[in-house]
């Protein structure tokens, strides 16, 4: 819980929970009862941003009645299905808290370990994730997927995030300030929060069984936002081929000169025996290199062009542990 050190300074800030919903409604209101009692304890001034995200079920209606009758609760509905990645993103544009903290609607995140990501932040951490240690209802191929790929997602990238790191987590405002001036479409929000290179600090918490309801988000989603993330965040991937191609060049031209050398120079002692079909092979398996390689060289200028369509910034600034800078020119002018 949050100590008498910081209750001061609390007084002064609002927090801004976003809840990012989809088909939800068997177990909204419990999730809302939930989360409002936290946050009644912990907090003066707050707000609750649910964001449906073009739900099929009873989700908006309830969210209707439920900010009617609490004016800490907002929401925003989405015209259909845009993923979670999006709607957490607008609701992440709309809040309007000194900090920002993200959760799941489905229950499995704990809703008592707030008070601990808000003391954190209050000690200075800009972004405070939560680590998930254990799932109950989580099956061994997602848990093992999940472990590749945060080994793959840093060896490609050179990021370092946490196997288990999840949604579950809480930003300030100025790294909502940071991350709203991103451009890129296809987001993945944790990897681009972790990008901007804030202040960090990690909550281990054990995931609960879901309230009502099934995982909306399948395995196949699962692993195409896992190739976005490959994608989105490393240019390896375009490189992949070329690599190859030098490789199996590199390779075929050495058994070819080999080749050459062993049976039309020196009148094959080796008694190898290759027969022209097989040393066309090769030199097919030579000009296949070629063309991989040349199709890496063409990758390295469709990775520059990849860079500049995402429009991302070429650095962020923590202006808070900066000294002497402005925001901007206005700031400037002061």
């Amino acid at each position: 819980m949050i100590t008498n050190k910081f209750m001061a300074e609390l007084t002064t800030k609002k927090i801004s929970v976003v809840v990012p919903l989809f088909n939800e409604a068997a177990g909204l209101e419990q999730f809302n009862k939930s989360i409002t009692s936290v946050l009644n304890e912990a907090l003066g001034s707050y707000e609750i941003i649910y964001c449906d995200d073009g739900s099929s079920d009873s989700t908006s209606e309830i969210l209707h009645k439920l900010s009617a009758s609490d004016n800490h609760i907002r929401y925003i509905s989405l015209t259909r299905n845009f993923g979670k990645e999006n709607a957490l993103s607008a609701g992440i544009f709309y809040a309007s808290g000194d900090a920002i903290m993200m959760i799941d609607g489905d229950g499995q995140h704990p809703v008592e370990l707030l008070p601990e990501f808000i003391k954190s932040w209050l000690s200075g951490n800009k972004v405070v994730i939560g680590i998930r240690q254990s799932n109950s209802k989580e099956g061994i191929r997602k848990r093992w997927g999940s472990l590749l790929f945060h080994k793959t997602f840093n060896k490609i990238t050179g990021q370092k995030i946490p196997a288990g790191s999840t949604d579950f987590r809480l930003i300030d405002r100025s790294v909502q300030q940071a991350f709203i001036e991103l451009k890129d479409s296809d987001r993945i929000t944790r990897g681009l929060i972790d990008w901007l290179g804030f202040k960090t600090s990690y909550i281990k918490f054990n995931a609960k069984p879901r309230a009502q309801g099934s995982a909306s988000y399948s395995f196949n989603k699962l692993v195409k936002l896992a190739i976005n993330s490959y994608v989105g965040f490393s240019n390896t991937p375009l490189y992949f081929f070329g690599y190859l191609g030098v490789v199996i060049s590199a390779l075929s031209f050495i058994l070819g000169l080999a080749i050459f050398i062993e049976q039309l120079l020196l009148g094959d002692p080796l008694s190898w025996k290759f027969t022209g079909t097989a040393m066309l092979a090769i030199l097919t398996i030579f000009l296949v290199g070629i063309v991989l390689t040349a199709q890496g060289i063409l990758a390295v200028y469709v990775s520059l062009m990849h860079n500049q369509t995402k429009q991302r910034p070429l650095y962020v600034v923590d202006f808070e542990n900066s000294i002497g800078l402005a925001r901007n020119n206005k700031d400037a002018q002061k």
